[in-house]
């Protein structure tokens, strides 16, 4: 036994001094795969190390190398070569491409976890650092989101684990933790704030296999994502159509993605990052391409993908925060909204600032040692965001919850592609000529600028005039004079940056009506001129920014390209604007401006009919206007003028009509609550009449009081 014993030792010793086993690290001494004794050599090296192209040094039942890294160590003993292998057993062919398959996706999934995560590496050296090999990433492609739609997953699940894209902190053994903690720089911990180590990003999400009761799981390992598979045939837009309408049409406007990155990341010119959350980010901006250029509103191609996207994200991804992850939900909230599902798109758009505030995108840390390219991304998404949100805020009347204070950002650079690319270790010079980020740069500082407006009109009691003119003179108008001479108004762009340039000045002016309407109300209700000048001047104001954008987009939509985006922007500043000649018109028809307004308007239906191929919506407001004051329109001159050719196909005849003449040309005889509760449900059609004014204009009562605020002698007289 003794001579025995005494063997086994000199065959060790003459193996070399890599196969003495090493001493267990702190925190794993109770392993049972560093405590098993060496038995053996085997004749051949493991697995793990021939495919690493390690040196194995056979040791049974482990090898050292798959001991060090925590390998699952596997010998094979073959009784036939290879060839003879595959020729005698053919039906193994499939399987064995199957688990290469497997292999390499396992590999491309652990290349997406961070470096501070992945804790096999930290317990030895860089030798035993996994690395992607190019083409490792499964291909995919959009083709697959239409086709999955009718044959979905027998499980229902909406997504799988995120365990692909980060490994779980707890796996960390509590006394490496504890010693990486005794190792921190006390000078570092005395400074209030330093620069972050990382991108803020973070993984709270438990790993799924780390409580797997199967055997055959390992901690480390990731689950496998389903390869998408190649071919484009069953979609009527290719892929790379969709990517090319969404950088031409819409990310001139709001550039959310960095394009030369996402075509390299796409293009698998450079790795995917975030595993899902890029995918989803990639399935929702091909959705948006789509959703652009489609020709006419019926086309429902973008719904599919966008169904995908929202297949992937799910609750798990609320304990998962990534820069591809936020971009996805800030365009889903877009998306969602010009969709028609504005509450939907509300939700989204809370969610990606939170999101966006917990990756840090609201600051920039001095000393912080971080590429320009990269630094410059942050700062386009959170402008981007900035302006969805308070956009949104606007639009339905809810209240600002944007965080003015506390945000320490810069604007974003207006700055060409090719001028900050990723080597770039210096910033350039700004350029002075249009680039995709020099509307999302102009609309935020519009904005912070005139977010103190905003706040007045929905607070209560409502702001006189003289408050108004006030900070439209200290606020709106140091803004238009700091807008850059190649981006003012009336400065010819080229073709691409049209549109942004246009809806820029159809928002000022939107934001003007806003300020200024309610006084435009107040003044029909009662029938007679305010007496005191600030009135009158808010009035006149409010008139002029109506007529301006209403020729503005007609001007627009008869020199420039029709596409959804544009139809969308332009039906809703349109219809806003529109209503203020209705309103004029109908309390006072036989005014001396009447037929400036009645110009309006009609301009304003024609160009509302011509945009209903491509916004369903425009039927309803088409309607809406129609039936507020078509009773005190020219008929004749109506008749008269031409009726765009694409109008009569996709709008009913019912809607296009015109009723007779308001016999008379006399008022309508209504009382102040019951014109206003009709005004309330044109304004803000999507809204019940009975909910108008509480989400509008904060409550009903105070609207009321300042509709009646003034002269009592005037409401008299309006009542007589």
């Amino acid at each position: 036994m003794q001579s025995s014993a005494s063997s086994q030792q000199v065959s060790r010793d003459c193996a070399g001094p890599a196969n003495n086993p090493p001493a267990p690290a702190d925190g794993f001494d109770d392993d049972p795969i560093l405590s098993m004794n060496f038995i053996g050599s085997s004749d051949q090296a493991c697995k793990e190390c021939r495919r690493r192209k390690a040196r194995c040094n056979r040791a049974l039942p482990t090898c050292d190398l798959c001991v060090k890294y925590r390998r699952h160590c596997l010998y094979e003993k073959h009784s036939r070569t290879p060839l003879t292998r595959k020729s005698a057993f053919p039906d193994l062919n499939p399987v064995l491409a199957r688990l290469e398959r497997a292999e390499a996706l396992l590999r491309q999934m652990r290349s997406l976890i961070p470096p501070q995560s992945r804790t096999w590496e930290k317990q030895g050296t860089a030798a035993g650092a996994y690395h992607v090999r190019d083409g490792d990433h499964p291909s995919f492609n959009f083709s697959d989101a239409v086709e999955a739609k009718s044959d979905p997953e027998p499980d229902g699940s909406p997504v799988k684990d995120v365990a692909e894209h980060t490994a779980t902190a707890s796996s960390v053994s509590p006394r490496q933790g504890r010693m990486e903690h005794r190792h921190v720089d006390p000078d570092h911990q005395r400074m209030l704030e330093r620069p972050p180590l990382e991108d803020f990003e973070w993984n709270e999400n438990d790993s799924a296999r780390a409580y797997s009761l199967s055997p055959d799981t390992g901690g480390d390992g990731a689950v496998e994502d389903t390869p998408l598979s190649d071919g484009m045939a069953s979609l009527s837009v290719n892929e790379q159509a969709m990517l090319d309408a969404f950088f031409r049409h819409y990310h001139v406007s709001y550039p959310v993605v960095h394009e030369p990155t996402f075509r390299a990341q796409y293009s698998e010119v450079i790795p995917r990052p975030n595993g899902q959350c890029w995918t989803a980010l990639a399935y929702i901006v091909a959705a948006i391409g789509v959703w652009t250029s489609a020709p006419t509103s019926a086309d429902t191609l973008d719904m599919a993908l966008f169904a995908q996207a929202r297949s992937i994200l799910g609750f798990n991804f609320l304990e998962v925060g990534n820069l591809s992850l936020v971009q996805a939900l800030i365009l889903a909230s877009n998306y969602q909204q010009k969709r028609d599902k504005p509450n939907s798109g509300y939700n989204y758009l809370g969610l990606s600032g939170r999101m966006a505030m917990g990756l840090g995108l609201h600051k920039e840390f001095q000393g912080w040692n971080i590429p320009p390219l990269n630094m410059e991304i942050r700062r386009r998404v959170w402008w981007c965001l900035c302006s969805f949100d308070i956009g949104a805020s606007i639009t339905f009347g809810r209240p600002d919850v944007w965080p003015h204070k506390g945000v320490e950002v810069a604007f974003p650079l207006n700055v060409n592609d090719k001028d900050l690319t990723a080597a770039s270790q210096a910033y350039p010079r700004e350029s002075r000529q249009m680039t995709p980020y020099t509307a999302v740069a102009t609309q935020a500082r519009f904005h912070i600028a005139t977010h103190e407006c905003y706040q007045k009109v929905i607070s209560k009691p409502f702001p006189t005039a003289e408050e108004l003119l006030r900070l439209d003179s200290s606020q709106i108008e140091p803004w238009k004079a700091s807008i850059p001479p190649y981006f003012a108004e009336g400065t010819p762009v080229p073709g691409r940056y049209a549109l942004p340039q246009a809806i820029m000045a159809w928002r000022l002016r939107n934001l003007r009506i806003i300020m200024y309407r309610p006084f435009v109300i107040r003044r029909a209700l009662r029938r007679r001129a305010d007496t005191d000048k600030a009135s009158a001047i808010a009035y006149e104001r409010c008139l002029a920014d109506a007529e301006s954008t209403i020729d503005m987009i007609e001007d627009f939509w008869n020199r420039h390209e029709h596409n959804r985006l544009a139809a969308w922007y332009g039906l809703y500043f349109l219809f806003q604007a529109a209503l203020i000649p209705c309103i004029c018109l109908r309390d006072d028809p036989s005014a001396a401006e009447a037929s400036g307004w009645r110009r309006q308007i009609s301009i304003a239906l024609n160009v509302i009919a011509a945009m209903s191929s491509l916004n369903a919506s425009s039927a309803r407001c088409h309607q809406i206007i129609s039936d507020l004051c078509s009773r005190h329109l020219d008929t004749t001159a109506s008749a008269n003028m031409e009726t765009p050719s694409c109008a009569t196909p996709h709008m009913s005849q019912q809607v296009l009509e015109t009723r007779p003449p308001w016999p008379g040309g006399q008022p309508v005889g209504e009382g102040p609550e019951t014109q206003i509760n009709d005004v309330f449900s044109m304004m803000w059609p999507n809204i019940p009449p009975l909910e108008a004014a509480d989400v509008v204009m904060a409550d009903e009562v105070g609207w009321m009081e300042f509709l009646r605020s003034g002269s009592v002698d005037n409401w008299d007289d309006a009542s007589g």
